[in-house]
């Protein structure tokens, strides 16, 4: 049996716990506590339960199930970022100075506070357990939030994006916080992200952090350093998000200044390229001619499933012939419609 990207179900709350605590705070929004791991897990189950016209506040959890049925990681797909007020970031600006009489003119580099992704799609939580899975089911984990969004698209919006921690030191401080953040917060990187439980859309943002442009040349040398910096451990979520399509250039993240990332549906490779087929099964002499794909579950969001199989597509008979791994993976019969993209 393949690795199995699925919703999280109640019977996953001890193992979301577990994974949760072992997720670095610094790196991972997974939720923490139990009953916050509760919350997340029913809040998922009643959105996919919903009959959705236009994206709200649905939250969708989808775990990774090891070839051994364990769990081995988690990710989170938002329908609509700040769908309770806003989402805040910081914006890359320039701002030009120019002196006439001096014959002067510069370009000065700012970060304004923004809300502009709000109501955009976001995807986050994301983490797998290193001593439990590979690259591979790490991208089966993130790839599925996408599949689940090209199963129903109108759950979700047409912009997309991905916040990922930034750069910290050999202490696990961040320098951006320290020399921005902490002024107007008074607290720690790991208190102010439990002060806001890890949302970007809390009042106290607005009321605490700067109105107008940071000028980042003010900045020490050691935050102007780490904006839009990778930590080391975000390496993985970034090489497999950019690979779909995603890409950061407009947008940081409010406290530790890691980058966001950011993409139209259109621009996305699940999203642009899967085809909804009938699934049939995979004959011997079909076998040479499958290819690596990307095949999730249709229907019901809240039987949705999604896995990595070999996949013999023949568009013009509106079909896709799989291996038996996939049909018990999936749980489907020969007929039913799946969605399948390339890898």
């Amino acid at each position: 049996m393949p690795s199995i990207a699925r919703l999280a179900q109640p019977a996953d709350l001890d193992a979301l716990v577990r994974v949760g605590e072992i997720a670095d705070p610094r790196v991972y929004t997974l939720p923490r506590s139990r009953a916050a791991v509760q919350a997340a897990i029913e809040h998922s189950a009643e959105s996919a339960q919903r009959s959705v016209d236009v994206p709200a506040d649905e939250h969708y959890l989808v775990v990774l199930e090891d070839t051994a049925g364990a769990l081995a990681g988690a990710a989170a797909i938002r329908a609509t970022a700040g769908s309770q007020g806003a989402f805040f970031c910081f914006r890359n600006d320039v701002i030009h100075h120019a002196s006439h009489d001096l014959k002067i003119s510069n370009n000065v580099h700012v970060l304004s506070l923004s809300s502009d992704l709000t109501g955009h799609t976001q995807l986050l939580s994301f983490f797998v357990d290193p001593a439990a899975a590979g690259r591979a089911d790490a991208a089966l984990l993130s790839q599925s939030r996408l599949a689940l969004a090209a199963v129903d698209r109108h759950r979700f919006g047409q912009q997309f994006f991905a916040s990922l921690a930034g750069w910290c030191d050999e202490h696990l401080a961040s320098p951006f916080w320290d020399a921005l953040g902490r002024r107007f917060f008074g607290m720690d990187f790991i208190a102010a992200e439990r002060a806001v439980a890890g949302a970007r859309n809390r009042t106290l943002i607005v009321e605490l952090m700067p109105h107008y442009p940071v000028y980042v040349p003010l900045l020490p040398a050691a935050a102007q350093a780490t904006i839009g910096q990778l930590h080391d451990e975000a390496h993985l979520a970034y090489d497999i998000l950019s690979g779909e399509g995603f890409e950061a250039e407009n947008y940081v993240d409010l406290f530790d200044g890691g980058p966001i990332l950011e993409a139209h549906a259109s621009k996305l490779r699940i999203l642009a390229q899967s085809q909804l087929l009938a699934a049939q099964a995979l004959t011997t002499a079909d076998a040479p001619l499958a290819r690596p794909a990307l095949v999730a579950r249709s229907g019901a969001c809240a039987d949705f499933r999604c896995v990595h199989a070999p996949a013999s597509v023949h568009v013009d008979d509106g079909i896709a012939l799989l291996p038996p791994g996939a049909f018990a993976a999936l749980r489907i019969a020969p007929g039913e419609r799946v969605l399948v993209a390339p890898l």
